[in-house]
């Protein structure tokens, strides 16, 4: 489950969710970005009066090169990458990832990937960027394939290692089949700028 983030409650909850792992790790904790779009990843409640867990965090916000607060600007070498300034306006940044300890290895990460399917009906991106915790991008990279790509050398840091990715998102979302079978769902929809199979320039 999960839910997109509208209220200051909410941002609340992702805060201290994704804080709590800047901390432990020693991550630098990035501005929130006034135009991100952030889902909390919500625990399935086994009561219906039990109240809601926010059990993780994913963030995408609009790559802008100008960015100073940027995840990646400065940090790889996208800005270099043809197709990414070819196609700047559809590339979106992904950030602030994160599964609660407690919750890893437990099937939770099929949540993540539903909410790359929701976000990318919502906007269309083209390609999503970022650096990604390393066990995530062999997930990742496990479920997709070459879509996923490892863009420049890993940052190896004292607690854990970041990668530079590139998600060719646009051509995950018209393999229809694997979609299928990672989301569990029957029938696989476009965002309504394009239809099933094309891509958009």
């Amino acid at each position: 489950m999960y839910e997109i983030v509208r209220t200051k409650k909410q941002q609340r909850q992702f805060q201290n969710t994704w804080e709590f792992f800047c901390e432990k790790y020693g991550w630098m904790n990035d501005p929130y970005a006034s135009n991100g779009i952030r889902y909390n990843m919500i625990l399935p409640r086994e009561h219906l009066f039990r109240s809601k867990q926010v059990i993780g965090t994913v963030e995408f916000i609009p790559y802008d090169p100008a960015n100073p607060s940027s995840t990646v600007v400065g940090r790889s070498h996208f800005i270099e990458q043809s197709e990414i300034i070819t196609h700047q306006k559809r590339v979106w940044e992904i950030d602030k990832i994160c599964i609660h300890e407690h919750y890893q290895r437990q099937g939770h990460f099929s949540t993540i990937l539903q909410i790359f399917y929701d976000h990318a009906l919502k906007h269309d991106p083209k390609y999503y960027i970022g650096l990604m915790e390393q066990r995530f991008f062999r997930m990742t990279r496990i479920a997709f394939g070459l879509a996923v790509e490892q863009k420049d050398d890993t940052f190896i840091g004292p607690t854990t290692s970041l990668v530079p990715v590139c998600l060719d998102i646009e051509g995950i979302m018209n393999d229809t089949e694997t979609l299928k079978r990672l989301l569990k769902i029957e029938e696989v929809h476009f965002p309504p700028t394009r239809k099933p199979g094309l891509t958009r320039v």
